[in-house]
């Protein structure tokens, strides 16, 4: 008799540990995705405030100061437009460990890709501003200048924006991946099972 109440908790215990599993993936995936949400509303943000203040320091100013405002109203406009498209975007909760591990691995590649663009920006920013320095008066000197300060300023925001996030993200994926070094995988004749380390 006691053999065939072991055998229904033995049965069941699969099931706990799928449950848990499933469980432990909705709320790191959710957790991803809020996060990810939360960064979108910082750039929209700072893309709003730059709009504004760029439309207005264009229509005020005068010289290089004019199209660096002017610059700064384009960038703002561009991060505006991603971080609304990237917000409302359509986010997949992945409940199992493949689609997990490839969404947290994507989301990070997103903000190395986007730091090394960073630093091109910036680069590209002074480059900019020096070919502003050699060109004469009134050939496009204040545009060459203003923007590549729009640039420099551009792109050290990003750069702390995509490391700060991708740190984020990173420390977060690091629960997926301790939790899935927990798994052990088992096969034998009758199947392929996936169960936790005690």
């Amino acid at each position: 008799m006691r053999r065939f109440i072991l055998l229904p908790v033995i049965l069941l215990i699969p099931i706990t540990s799928f449950a848990q599993d499933t469980s432990f993936l909705r709320n790191y995936n959710t957790e991803r995705i809020r996060t990810t949400k939360t960064a979108m509303l910082v750039l929209g943000g700072w893309g709003a405030a730059n709009v504004a203040v760029g439309l207005t320091g264009n229509s005020r100013t005068t010289g290089q100061t004019k199209y660096f405002y002017q610059m700064n109203a384009i960038w703002g406009a561009i991060n505006l437009g991603i971080a609304t498209a990237a917000y409302f975007g359509k986010r997949r909760l992945n409940e199992d460990w493949q689609g997990s591990i490839k969404e947290q691995h994507k989301i990070e590649k997103i903000y190395l890709v986007n730091g090394a663009l960073d630093i091109a920006y910036i680069a590209g920013g002074l480059l900019m501003r020096e070919h502003g320095k050699n060109k004469q008066p009134g050939t496009g000197q204040d545009r060459w200048k203003g923007y590549g300060v729009s640039f420099v300023a551009q792109g050290a925001f990003l750069l702390l924006y995509d490391g700060i996030n991708f740190t984020i993200h990173h420390q977060h994926g690091k629960q997926l991946f301790t939790k899935f070094n927990e798994l052990q995988l088992s096969v034998a004749p009758g199947g392929v099972s996936m169960v936790y380390k005690l």
